[in-house]
């Protein structure tokens, strides 16, 4: 009989090991056969769709069973729509992710809404985006001293969207004089309504234009005036609001919880009742597909940013900026959210 004692560590790599085939196996026989989708908050217009794409494309190579991965576009009121029911409606079992409209992680500080982005289980974020108002050349505004001075007309998919936050906060902290339309389905309607005239500008990403408007880059058609989160590096002629803000006053606190919304960028997320062992399945597939160059490339290709960040940070990311919100931080952000819109 053999009497030698196996030392703890060996042993408890042993169990580890096994704890991890069987997880493995269980995620094998789940999601073999089965289809993941990714829902999309906004129209198929813009370089929200096409985030959707690029993971729908690549995450399923990295989950065990290798599922069939599709996307699943759920517009309306301006992401907040895809959220709700991302929390309350979608299964909850691991088949079903999605792609935050970044205005829709903070816009339940302004108003009731039936989801909380801290409960959803984040599995990391593609790509960090700051937004930049943008107006078409035609409109005789291209500073933020014409701003203040002329009256200008920019859409909105609604009040949850970056797309309304971003106009309405720079009316109440600068004193610019945007009228915002909301009722658009998605990035996509923006852009055909500013080309139309039907809307002087619009709050975007710089990549929304150069990956799914690139000749309006080339041919000059826009006028950027200002920026909402971190610089720009395409674009360091243009102020940033913080750059008109005291260091450590009420506004720069707002001005902290607004950019929140972009720092976490184009996050994804699962539901919250999905069970632990499958939220952890979906976060390293998720982690490993970031890590894959096939993704960076893609997302190269279609002119889009890439900057990942990890399901943890942006978990921090969420929890933090959510308790530094004081009351009179969270009071002076939705007197902002009230400013400036017109229902259409």
């Amino acid at each position: 009989m053999d009497r030698r004692i196996l030392h703890p560590c060996v042993i408890a790599f042993a169990v580890a090991l096994g704890a991890a085939a069987a997880t493995r196996a269980v995620a094998d026989d789940f999601y073999k056969g089965r289809t993941v989708t990714v829902v999309n908050p906004s129209d198929p217009g813009g370089s929200y769709h096409l985030y959707a794409e690029v993971v729908a494309r690549h995450i399923g190579k990295f989950i065990p069973g290798k599922p069939t991965v599709i996307i699943q576009d759920k517009p309306g009121a301006g992401g907040a729509s895809a959220a709700a029911y991302m929390m309350n409606a979608a299964p909850q079992d691991g088949t079903m992710i999605a792609e935050i409209a970044p205005g829709t992680i903070t816009d339940p500080l302004v108003r009731k809404l039936k989801y909380d982005a801290t409960k959803f289980h984040w599995l990391g974020s593609i790509a960090t985006r700051s937004q930049v108002m943008a107006f078409w050349h035609t409109t005789p505004v291209k500073t933020i001293e014409d701003l203040k001075k002329t009256e200008v007309t920019v859409g909105a998919t609604g009040r949850a969207a970056t797309s309304y936050i971003v106009p309405a906060y720079i009316n109440f902290i600068l004193g610019t004089k945007m009228k915002i339309i909301s009722g658009y389905k998605g990035g996509g309607d923006l852009d055909l309504a500013m080309e139309r005239n039907e809307i002087q500008g619009r709050s975007n990403y710089y990549s929304g234009y150069t990956s799914v408007r690139p000749e309006w880059i080339r041919d000059h058609k826009l006028n950027f005036v200002i920026i909402v989160g971190a610089p720009i590096k395409e674009l360091p002629e243009v102020p940033n609001v913080r750059h008109f803000l005291k260091p450590g006053s009420i506004e720069a606190k707002v001005d902290a919880l607004i950019s929140l919304n972009f720092e976490v960028g184009q996050g994804f997320y699962a539901p919250p009742g999905v069970p632990a062992d499958r939220v952890q399945i979906l976060r390293k597939a998720y982690a490993d597909m970031l890590a894959d160059p096939a993704t960076r490339e893609e997302c190269e290709k279609r002119k889009l940013d890439f900057q990942a960040v990890g399901a943890e940070q942006v978990q921090k990311l969420i929890v933090d900026g959510f308790k530094a919100a004081d009351d009179a931080v969270v009071a002076k952000f939705r007197t902002a959210m009230g400013a400036g819109e017109k229902k259409s």
